[in-house]
């Protein structure tokens, strides 16, 4: 009986790519400097900083 269990289990999934694509990593550059960015603009806009 529990070798037909240990046959039936699923074979473990492929691992995946080691190196990430580069444009994957510009993205991820680019949304780690411009979104905080542009939150602190629309913080200091609300709070009546450039006008």
């Amino acid at each position: 009986m529990a070798k037909s269990k240990a046959k039936a289990k699923a074979p473990a999934p492929k691992p995946a790519k080691a190196e990430p694509s580069a444009m994957r990593i510009k993205l991820q550059i680019a949304g780690a400097v411009f979104v905080p960015m542009l939150a602190l603009g629309l913080w200091l806009n609300s709070k009546g900083f450039f006008g």
